[in-house]
């Protein structure tokens, strides 16, 4: 039987579906869940051995361990970015096939910035803290009052700038209609054409720092946008706008904005993603006021639902590969022509062309 490493998240209602299939074989975080518990490459070797599957989450899949791993022939990933963990192009090069699970997080990170956004416009977070530590009384209710008033901006009419037009920009932007905003978008990936049917309008990334009220930072990260939003955009900013990153941190200059939120040279931010995957409060984001600045731990994405999200769109993705019906997913196009696919992935497609 087709046999299958498996170190992504453990669901005992998912391994009774993936058993029917393929015989499954856990390890690392799948049986640990501890954080950051992944395999190192001489581990990943030796659970590889006969193993033709791997589904994985955040192990390094390196060239090293790619070429020391004969029996692999394809690889399935719960993220929508790959890349930041596994070598696609040695994947590529050896006849591999990489298949993610394409918009597992779409629905929740769209969600969770668009929360973001609408608590960056009425004090809900302050007005909560006050009143549990100081209760509603006659001698605090105009203060509270003043609070709302003073800090409550609606969201009809404002301008959303979304930096990277992909699946979760896409998704925000919908969010973004429903609320009748303005939506502008920077993607130079994309033509207007791309979008007419989005109710967006592509600009340059300068254009949108000028003009928008809130500005998210969704686009994928790569060696070529480090730093892609950097001190000159958030110069450009109106003084009054709100800056929102559920993306990742190297499309910004982290230091650039912390030198704005200090300065009050716009009104607030909310950030879910830093340099490192920690911030210790000697981190210099705690001198900021949090009133200006809303911290949250790299979570956007989490939500009951994303393990079925996940895991429905990687079974999938097994179960056409098995039945040689399509190669979905693929984030190695062009896999079937190398010279090693033959001895790689097209010994398991269409193995399997009874699977339901």
């Amino acid at each position: 039987m087709t046999k299958m490493l498996w170190t992504a998240d453990y669901s005992q209602f998912w391994e009774e579906q993936f058993s029917k299939i393929v015989e499954v074989k856990r390890a690392g975080f799948n049986v640990h869940a501890r954080i950051n518990d992944y395999l190192s490459q001489e581990d990943l070797i030796s659970e590889l051995k006969g193993c033709d599957i791997f589904f994985v989450a955040y192990d390094k899949i390196t060239e090293y361990v790619l070429k020391n791993s004969p029996d692999l022939k394809l690889i399935l990933s719960v993220r929508d970015g790959p890349e930041e963990n596994i070598d696609l192009k040695a994947a590529k090069e050896l006849g591999i096939p990489v298949l993610n699970s394409a918009g597992r997080c779409t629905i929740s990170v769209a969600e969770f910035t668009f929360n973001l956004m609408m608590n960056m416009a009425r004090p809900v977070i302050t007005l909560n803290r006050t009143i549990r530590e100081q209760g509603w009384t006659k001698d605090n209710q105009q203060d509270l009052r003043q609070v709302a008033v003073h800090n409550s901006t609606e969201l009809y009419g404002k301008t959303l700038g979304i930096v990277g037009f992909g699946r979760n920009g896409r998704q925000l932007a919908k969010y973004a209609n429903a609320f009748n905003m303005k939506v502008l978008a920077f993607d130079p990936f994309l033509k207007q054409s791309d979008v007419a049917s989005e109710n967006v309008t592509l600009v340059k990334l300068n254009e949108l720092a000028t003009r928008s009220d809130y500005i998210s930072i969704l686009a994928r990260a790569t060696s070529e946008n480090k730093n892609m939003f950097g001190k000159e955009q958030f110069s450009l900013m109106k003084p009054n706008a709100a800056f929102i990153n559920t993306g990742r941190a190297s499309l910004i200059d982290n230091e650039s904005l912390k030198e704005v939120l200090s300065a009050n040279k716009i009104r607030m931010a909310a950030i879910d993603v830093f340099p490192t995957e920690s911030l210790p409060l000697s981190d210099s984001y705690f001198d900021i006021p949090q009133d200006k600045l809303i911290l949250t731990n790299h979570t956007a994405g989490f939500s009951r639902e994303r393990e079925t999200h996940q895991y429905s769109i990687g079974m999938d993705n097994l179960v056409k590969f098995l039945e040689g019906t399509s190669i979905q997913n693929n984030c190695t196009r062009g896999v079937e022509e190398s010279p090693e696919y033959s001895n790689r992935g097209a010994k398991l497609f269409g193995k399997g062309r009874s699977v339901k």
